[in-house]
């Protein structure tokens, strides 16, 4: 069951490190848009490896192919820098689809989010993506505290 509830969690946060960014207003400068995404990730998950620790840059590749996808931009053989240039300028070129991608990308994360809460015996109904997200990370870290707590069983010896 603890390692159930962990998976999620870590599926959950890799869900949502995708370009989470991109529900951020266009207000800000493009460049503060970019700059998030470089950011390292959030709420202290650097601790886990994979897609948050050693392998952090092939992620930020990862996130940006996905968004080149959407956007029908092709991404063999281009750098970072490249496809956030040609994603900017995809942007501002067609807001529409821009605002379209957004609101489909935060569709795939509450649908995510309330899969992961009702695998965990959480209620979903009208709850926002923010609640769902509290509330799995409340359970995730429930369990590492009770983890924390348990001392390791040690073999007495009857004599």
């Amino acid at each position: 069951m603890k390692r159930k509830i962990i998976g999620a969690f870590a599926a959950t946060m890799l869900l949502l490190s995708a370009p989470v960014y991109a529900a951020q207003p266009e207000e800000k400068a493009p460049a503060a848009q970019d700059n998030r995404m470089e950011d390292g990730p959030k709420h202290g998950h650097h601790h886990h490896d994979g897609k948050f620790g050693k392998n952090s840059e092939e992620h930020r590749m990862e996130k940006l192919r996905y968004m080149a996808d959407y956007f029908g931009i092709k991404t063999e053989g281009k750098t970072a820098e490249q496809l956030r240039t040609e994603l900017e300028a995809a942007k501002q070129k067609d807001k529409a689809k821009w605002e379209a991608f957004k609101t489909e990308h935060k569709a795939k994360i509450l649908e995510h989010l309330r899969q992961k809460a009702k695998e965990n015996g959480i209620a979903t109904e009208g709850k926002t993506a923010e609640q769902l997200r509290e509330e799995l990370h409340k359970l995730h870290r429930m369990h590492h505290k009770n983890d924390a707590q348990q001392e390791p069983q040690r073999d007495v010896k009857q004599g």
